[in-house]
C-alpha cells in the first residue's frame, strides 16, 4: 500500500493519539470554522476545525477544507499544531506546521488524486469568548498551495 493510500489511516492514528493525551494546560477547548482563499487557483474554501490544547501555549488543530473548484471535489484533511508566541494586550500569535491529506477528484472519467504534503502555517487571533482570527497556510506538495483564512473559534 502506497503512502497515499495509507495517509488517511495515518491522519485516523494521529487524531486518535491525540485525543487521547492528557490536557496539561489550563486553556479550553475550541470549535471553529473558518473560510477564505486557495490563492495559487483563486478558489474560496470553508473549513471545520478543534482547538485542543496538549501543553503550556501548545495546541493540536485537526481540521478539515472544502475548496470550491467547478467540476471536480477537492478536500484537505489536517492535523495541524502550533505554539502560542508570548504576546502583549488581546492578540494571540501562533506558528506551526502539520500534515494534510489533500484529495482531488474530478468529475467525470478521469482519474481522481489522494496526496500527502506538509503544513507550515501562522496566525493571529484576538482574545475573548469568541475569538476572531487570520491565518495564513503553505501547503508544500507537488503543486504548493498558499492558503488565507478568515476564522472563528467558540
Amino acid at each position: 500500500m502506497g503512502l497515499t493510500r495509507r495517509a488517511p489511516f495515518l491522519m485516523a492514528f494521529i487524531l486518535a493519539g491525540v485525543l487521547a493525551t492528557p490536557v496539561t494546560s489550563h486553556a479550553r477547548d475550541f470549535f471553529g470554522v473558518r473560510g477564505g482563499v486557495y490563492t495559487d487557483i483563486s478558489e474560496a474554501f470553508v473549513g471545520a476545525e478543534l482547538l485542543l490544547p496538549v501543553g503550556h501555549d501548545i495546541f493540536v488543530n485537526p481540521n478539515v477544507e472544502y475548496v470550491f473548484v467547478q467540476n471536480a471535489t477537492y478536500m484537505t484533511f489536517n492535523m495541524d499544531a502550533h505554539v502560542d508566541l508570548p504576546t502583549r494586550g488581546r492578540a494571540y500569535v501562533w506558528l506551526g506546521g502539520g500534515l494534510g491529506v489533500i484529495y482531488f477528484n474530478p468529475d467525470g472519467p478521469a482519474s481522481g488524486n489522494t496526496d500527502v504534503g506538509a503544513n507550515f502555517l501562522g496566525g493571529v487571533g484576538l482574545r475573548g469568548d469568541v475569538i476572531p482570527y487570520v491565518q495564513a497556510k503553505l501547503i508544500v506538495k507537488d503543486q504548493t498551495e498558499f492558503v488565507l483564512a478568515f476564522g472563528l473559534r467558540f
